[in-house]
Parts: structure tokens; C-alpha cells; sequence
């Protein structure tokens, strides 16, 4: 189960898939997000979540441009409680070195505490072996 996010100029931004062997949804983000590619994502994902029966998040976010604060009032009031809902618990998070994108996902993180759990990551490898950490 897979599916290719596009931004307002046709890019896919977004690789996004349920890895079976990992038991975990993988998104690899790359370039600049706009709100509307965000929120298409972010329904998509949610329905991949609730299809996978998957609690698992891997998303890497080291290859995005530019902040996405834009769209956190709708990642925390509709995507987060969507997410929940269809039985997303661990969400493991590989930061940009992008200064904006890093302090977007550090927003995330404080705004979600408590509902979801949410860590953050430099490298994919810290995050991956997080993950598993949950998994055991």
C-alpha cells in the first residue's frame, strides 16, 4: 500500500508506504509542501492508517524546504485526531536541517504531547531503531 503526494507545482513532495517487513508507514518528504499537499497527505495517510491497522510513523522530513506552519492548525485540530482515531500511536520524526521545517516539527511536538507520542530525530537511523524500541 502506496501512494505519491504532488505540491501545487505537479513535484511529488511525498513518497509515502505501509512497509510490511517494518511494520511501519514510511513518508519520505523532499522540497517545499503547501498547505492543500499537506491536507490531500494527511487524508490519505490517515485512511492508509486505518488500512494497515498500522500504529507506526516513520516520516522523514530531512529532505523538505521551508516551514509548514502554515497547516499546523489543521495537522492539530483535524489530521491529529484523525490519526488517533484510525490507531496511529509512535511517530518518529527526522527532522530538516531547514531551521524552519526543524522548529515546525518541534511546534508539532509540543502542541501534541500526551495524545500521540512524537520524538524527533537528526537521522534516519535513530529514528528507525526508536520505532523498533516501541515495537518490542
Amino acid at each position: 500500500m502506496k501512494f505519491n503526494t504532488k505540491n501545487n507545482l505537479d513535484r511529488v513532495i511525498c513518497k509515502t508506504e505501509y512497509q510490511e517487513e517494518n511494520n511501519w508507514i514510511f513518508c519520505d518528504w523532499e522540497g517545499y509542501a503547501n498547505v492543500d499537499a499537506i491536507k490531500n497527505w494527511g487524508l490519505e495517510f490517515a485512511d492508509l492508517v486505518k488500512k494497515a491497522k498500522c500504529p507506526y510513523l516513520l516520516n522523514d522530513d530531512s529532505k523538505s524546504t521551508g516551514p509548514w506552519t502554515q497547516a499546523m492548525d489543521w495537522i492539530e485540530s483535524v489530521l491529529i485526531p484523525k490519526v488517533i482515531e484510525s490507531g496511529l500511536k509512535y511517530y518518529a520524526h527526522v527532522v530538516s536541517s531547514n531551521t524552519f521545517s526543524e522548529m515546525s516539527a518541534k511546534e508539532l511536538n509540543m502542541n501534541i504531547g500526551g495524545h500521540l507520542e512524537m520524538a524527533t530525530f537528526k537521522n534516519i537511523e535513530d529514528a528507525k531503531e526508536w520505532l523498533k524500541s516501541k515495537q518490542s
